[in-house]
């Protein structure tokens, strides 16, 4: 069909508008499509029936929300004409949200909210009540929401608690609740989050989102959560909110109690901003019982570089527990200065056994920078030869030889590889293979050090899809995982590993510092993780941090036994 006279079409339009002639105006109006005039003569039109009265205009632009157009600054205009002439004219939005054409309720509903008709407010919660289409729901709740009204708050709470409620519903009203900010709505987020649904991580994006002093606290009390989701959705809202959060979690870590204390210090180390060193350092030197503790915050000044650290690092190569002196070893690699480089001779000049922890510490953790300042120290020497000779993985000594020759020290270099080479010669039979998985560094050379002084043959992932990826090429022997992991944690890593193998044809051995977590699907209540929930969600064995090396070995030895 060929296009239509534009100047005919327009000057018709016009006459029919100045004589509020509506029923021949939407006989014409069926040609403003966009198969039969150009974009040009649609924005035109409307400008036109931007200028008839409210009477006249809204069944034609009704009509028009009907007719084809395609263009997006044409839709817009429509939309915007819409609003214009409801503004002041709340009976009319009335009637068209509560009207049965869906395409035009849609439009008005959404209006209603742009424009703030708190007076709309009633009819948009019988809608929610009686509504059962998607679409007008989500419509509704949005617009509602737009109104920040406080007595709407008990309306959301209760689509997001109805077992009936779809995920879209809930999720809307979540950002519903969120639109109105403030401690009430903080306090309706918060009691939206049961531990047992999807909805959590959404309820706590939006708390996130709000980010005045109250939301960030009861963000922070999400940290001391059992759920392991919701510790870490929390943790990955506090990364993305940055430097801001920094004094909330300073002050929720200043007496919290040990696990609660833990999720701090790990996050304000995630964040990565100097103004948490002082609470951490603090921290340290209370010298708090649990060595867990004692290890988050070596972590956490791992990613904070300071020079105002350096005393406190030296002390924690003296630590009692070999998983904290290797953090604080770690982190003396990115913390360099005359003062450390001073306090660490100090202590290797000792040759006690508080020297010997805090060499093997920074030679099983890799950190190579000191060696720079501490090769030419003759008790350093000895301490490493001692060491690496003795105790040190085969992974450890090779690493620790060729930097001996980097650096020139071939004769040392030649003396330790000569002192072991007997022992290099055990049996050649095949290795079970560990695939070890956690977001510490660290951690991850503790393990590589340990397993592979067991025998086995450790490979590591500090990302935990890098593991699914390695699983579904190669299955190993054993697992090992940490439970507290950004983005994927120890519960979702199982999850996913258990789609391709059973406990029975690969062990899963869970390693956290949790002294009690809960784990729990959509639909279930949460419960203690206990023996039934740990065998359901696919772990074999659960281990707390600190371990003995005994009891690593034990587990593992009765894991591989098992298959």
């Amino acid at each position: 069909m060929s296009k239509i006279n534009s100047k005919e079409f327009l000057d018709e339009l016009i006459f029919c508008i100045e004589h509020r002639d509506i029923v021949k105006a939407k006989a014409l109006l069926q040609f403003a499509s966009d198969s039969n005039i150009d974009i040009n003569v649609q924005k035109q039109a409307l400008t036109e029936l931007g200028r008839a009265d409210e009477a006249t205009a809204f069944p034609l632009l009704e009509y028009l929300t009907k007719i084809e157009i395609s263009d997006p600054e044409v839709k817009d205009a429509l939309y915007e004409l819409i609003l214009d002439k409801a503004y002041g004219n709340t009976d009319l939005v009335i009637k068209y949200i509560t009207q049965e054409d869906k395409k035009n309720q849609l439009i008005y509903l959404r209006a209603a909210g742009d424009l703030i008709l708190t007076e709309v407010a009633p009819v948009l919660v019988k809608i929610i009540t009686k509504s059962r289409d998607i679409d007008i729901l989500l419509q509704t709740i949005k617009s509602l929401g737009a109104l920040r009204l406080k007595e709407s708050l008990p309306v959301f709470s209760a689509l997001i608690k109805n077992p009936d409620s779809k995920d879209s519903i809930k999720h809307e009203a979540i950002f519903a609740i969120a639109e109105l900010a403030g401690k009430e709505a903080v306090d309706h987020l918060y009691a939206c989050i049961s531990g047992s649904d999807d909805a959590d991580l959404i309820a706590i994006e939006a708390m996130a989102g709000i980010q005045d002093q109250n939301a960030l606290e009861t963000l922070a009390s999400l940290l001391n959560s059992s759920h392991t989701h919701i510790r870490d959705a929390a943790i990955d809202q506090f990364i993305e909110i940055g430097n801001k959060s920094v004094p909330i979690l300073t002050k929720a870590a200043s007496n919290a109690e040990s696990d609660y204390m833990v999720h701090l210090i790990t996050t304000l180390g995630y964040i990565g901003d100097q103004a948490a060193l002082p609470g951490i350092l603090d921290i340290i030197n209370l010298q708090p019982k649990d060595a867990n503790i004692r290890q988050a915050a070596y972590e956490a000044l791992e990613r904070l570089p300071s020079t105002k650290s350096a005393i406190t690092l030296a002390q924690g190569l003296q630590d009692t527990v070999e998983a904290v002196r290797m953090s604080a070893a770690r982190a003396v690699d990115k913390n360099l200065s005359k003062v450390l480089v001073a306090g660490l001779k100090n202590i290797v000049r000792q040759e006690n056994s508080d020297a010997e922890n805090a060499v093997a510490a920074l030679i099983d953790s890799e950190a190579d920078n000191i060696f720079n300042f501490l090769m030419e120290e003759k008790s350093f020497t000895k301490l490493a030869a001692n060491h690496v000779a003795a105790k040190a993985s085969p992974l450890i000594k090779e690493h620790f030889l060729e930097l001996l020759k980097d650096k020139g020290q071939n004769e040392l270099a030649e003396k330790i590889a000569g002192s072991t080479s007997g022992k290099e010669e055990k049996s050649k039979e095949q290795k079970d293979e560990i695939f070890v998985v956690d977001d510490s560094k660290m951690m991850l050379k503790l393990y590589q050090n340990k397993l592979g002084k067991l025998g086995y043959t450790p490979t590591i992932f500090q990302f935990p899809e890098e593991a699914i990826t390695a699983v579904s090429v190669s299955k190993p022997d054993l697992i090992i995982t940490d439970l507290n992991m950004p983005q994927i944690n120890g519960l979702q890593l199982t999850k996913e590993i258990r789609r391709k193998y059973t406990s029975q044809e690969l062990p899963i051995l869970m390693i956290t510092t949790q002294s009690d977590f809960v784990a729990s699907e959509k639909g279930e209540s949460s419960s203690k993780f206990n023996e039934s929930s740990r065998k359901k969600s696919g772990i074999n064995k659960i281990l707390h941090k600190p371990f003995r090396d005994e009891e690593l070995e034990q587990n593992i030895a009765a894991l591989l036994k098992k298959q």
